[in-house]
């Protein structure tokens, strides 16, 4: 079954790369954390074909399993869907860079691969020992059923560290890195398990030492698991801190974007800088900043400027003139980590009004459109409720 297991993994996974306009390409750490997302039809698929090949290469072979586990049956069908389905992961992966390389490698990003490979191994490792206990048919759906449950158990997002969980992320993943910490957790946790499964052999006598060892590793896996989504670090990515450096001059702006997004700095600069020249022509100078930035998804940063956000344009949407408007005139950076603001009804109305009022310059039509529609404010008042909203509202107190 492995050839056809490794054909549909490739499939699966190329499926996936090539949803939502393959917003990734460009963003090599987006790229690894995409792909997760077909774990849950690939999962099942590993742990049922591997279940099959068990029942029914196992036949015949267990006395030569006897004294050393790594003699075993269930370690050579493992073995061999490691290198089969891993090497196909592999190249989809290296697949995704070709088709768009990324400018700032991060070294970091084999680890994230190598424990995604880990999770593969520990898919098949499931199907070899529940095809030693079933047939073929009834092993395979019982292991890619086991599959199934352990992703659905595992495979999300909690405060501290989920096994199975590997990303799945439908955002940008620029301005990050990973947390060696908790990649290099998962990665022993996933060894653990896997050394454990591949020990344990139902239907072979041993030892009493040897069962001894054998369940001695599965306890200490099973804890060790355990024990790490209770105490482990809360997340898998690291802020690196580190401002975009793709920077263009923009009617006198300087606008910055991270370079994964090179392709889209074209689009950027013709939008920004209608909006600039349209507020200057109008004499609005003070709605014009002098730097602007790309922040990530989460906006989690330390730049208190303007900011703008590329997520929907990544994935080949067309670039929205109102929601750049709405970037630069909202100050993020006075939000908290739970999303809380400051603001107060009358300059939440006022950041309203000012964002018309910027419409108004450059698209007419569409701020006319928009809801709340009211008297548009005069250039010194713009400029002044530009700066109050840069300041928190700290200039109105």
């Amino acid at each position: 079954m492995l050839p056809w297991a490794m054909l549909l993994v490739a499939l699966v996974s190329s499926a996936v790369l090539a949803t939502r306009g393959a917003p990734w390409r460009g963003d090599l750490l987006w790229i690894v954390d995409w792909l997760p997302i077909g774990h849950v039809a690939v999962a099942p698929v590993v742990a049922g074909a591997a279940a099959i090949d068990m029942a029914r290469l196992g036949v015949g072979v267990r006395h030569i399993e006897a004294s050393r586990w790594w003699r075993s049956p269930g370690t050579a069908v493992t073995s061999a869907y490691a290198i089969g389905i891993g090497a196909v992961y592999v190249a989809v992966i290296v697949g995704a860079v070709l088709v768009e390389p990324t400018p700032e490698p991060d070294p970091r990003v084999l680890l994230g691969v190598g424990v995604q490979l880990l999770m593969l191994t520990l898919f098949a490792a499931t199907g070899t020992l529940v095809g030693r206990l079933f047939g073929p048919v009834l092993g395979g759906i019982v292991a890619a059923l086991a599959a199934l449950v352990g992703i659905y158990l595992l495979a999300t997002r909690s405060e501290h560290i989920a096994l199975l969980y590997a990303g799945a992320s439908l955002v940008s993943r620029v301005g990050r890195s990973y947390n060696l910490v908790y990649l290099g957790s998962q990665a022993a946790l996933l060894s653990g398990l896997v050394l454990a499964l591949l020990m344990a052999r139902p239907g072979i006598v041993r030892g009493k030492g040897r069962l001894m060892a054998d369940r001695t590793v599965a306890l200490l896996a099973v804890g060790a698991v355990l024990g790490a989504s209770a105490v482990g670090p809360s997340s898998r990515l690291t802020y690196t801190g580190k401002p975009p450096d793709l920077c263009a001059d923009v009617s006198g702006s300087r606008v910055c974007l991270y370079p994964e997004h090179a392709r889209l700095q074209g689009e950027v600069v013709a939008q920004l800088s209608r909006l600039f020249d349209g507020a200057r022509a109008a004499g609005y100078d003070g709605l014009v900043p002098q730097e602007v930035r790309e922040v990530p998804s989460t906006g989690v940063t330390s730049w208190q400027g303007p900011q703008i956000l590329l997520d929907e344009p990544l994935g080949g949407a067309a670039m929205d003139v109102e929601a750049l408007v709405q970037d630069l005139v909202m100050p993020y950076h006075c939000f908290d980590e739970n999303g809380e603001s400051p603001f107060s009804d009358q300059l939440a109305a006022d950041a309203q009004t000012l964002r018309r009022t910027w419409l108004s310059l450059v698209e007419p039509e569409q701020s006319s459109a928009s809801e709340g529609a009211g008297p548009l404010l005069a250039p010194g008042d713009a400029a002044h409720v530009m700066a109050n909203l840069r300041a928190c509202g700290e200039l109105s107190r």
